[in-house]
């Protein structure tokens, strides 16, 4: 992860992945308001000048006495959290759902590791305590059947998970859990809109989104640029809290699992062809997804 400025140094800063899919028109349907993301992760700075109005309560599972704070070397967590909704307040940077809300689960401790088992409680507690939508940017490259249960309980409380693909590269299977057919699996592009050469592609993943140079908040109320699914799947976490505030205000459409938001976005994506795979099938994803067409499919 790169430093490049703190808030004091700049006014309001826009990433590529904000400009190049046009997210400033999908704001003009629905901004996130009403909606909130169970970020399970390594938590957030919670007083982030550019998130700490989007902040809802959250639960600390590494430090149960403590709230759930960012205390990662990375600030992982916190990039995660202001890719989905980091504030449009003419300082640092703006999310992709700049209203909505975030709900920070820490079942990760300052290295970045946990165990399944807090993985697990992590997404049932998001579950029982108000979350509409998960983001996971962490996996896995075995089997996680206790986290699997964990998000089939969420998945029957009508609550969508987006889930990193992992950033093993194009020969290797996407991690678990995005592996999963509960979860929405997440692969990572370039500024090009090519496939990111880090990122896992396999059969099962879902949707491909930004994940290269992605400018973002970390702890001390810094911002930096860092690559990885771990980007990719906090930015469909935020088109998935647009497209649940736009849903809810019009009521004309239901949102209610992951495989409802499964088959919106699968109406308006655009198809990839990746030339250099020798194995054609090994790509099954259903392409980029286009925020503005979403919107405005749902405003109709």
């Amino acid at each position: 992860m790169e430093s490049v400025f703190t808030q004091e140094e700049a006014t309001q800063k826009a990433g590529w992945f904000i400009s190049a899919f046009n997210i400033p028109n999908a704001w003009t349907y629905a901004r996130g308001k009403g909606v909130v993301v169970a970020v399970i992760d390594c938590g957030c700075q919670l007083d982030h000048e550019d998130l700490a109005e989007n902040i809802v309560a959250g639960k600390n599972f590494i430090n149960e006495n403590q709230e759930p704070w960012d205390d990662s070397i990375s600030g992982h967590g916190t990039a995660v959290c202001g890719i989905i909704c980091a504030e449009n307040n003419d300082i640092g940077i703006v999310g992709v759902a700049p209203e909505a809300n975030i709900m920070p689960i820490k079942v990760l401790d300052k290295y970045g590791t946990g165990n399944f088992e807090i993985v697990a409680n992590g997404i049932k507690w998001a579950a029982d305590h108000g979350s509409d939508i998960m983001c996971m940017s962490l996996g896995s490259t075995k089997p996680l059947q206790q986290v699997r249960k964990a998000i089939q309980y969420a998945s029957k409380k009508g609550i969508p998970v987006f889930c990193a693909a992992g950033n093993s590269g194009w020969n290797s299977e996407i991690f678990y859990p995005a592996s999963y057919p509960e979860t929405i699996g997440i692969g990572s592009l370039s500024e090009n809109f090519e496939l990111s050469k880090f990122s896992c592609i396999g059969k099962n993943i879902d949707f491909l989104a930004p994940g290269e140079r992605i400018l973002s908040t970390v702890p001390k109320n810094w911002y930096a640029v860092f690559s990885g699914t771990s980007a990719s799947c906090p930015f469909i976490a935020g088109v998935a809290a647009l497209a649940l505030s736009c849903a809810r205000k019009t009521g004309k459409f239901f949102l209610n699992n992951s495989n409802d938001y499964k088959e919106l976005f699968k109406k308006f994506t655009t198809p990839i062809t990746i030339e250099k795979l020798k194995d054609k099938t090994w790509y099954k994803g259903f392409g980029i997804v286009q925020p503005t067409d979403i919107m405005k499919f749902l405003s109709k």
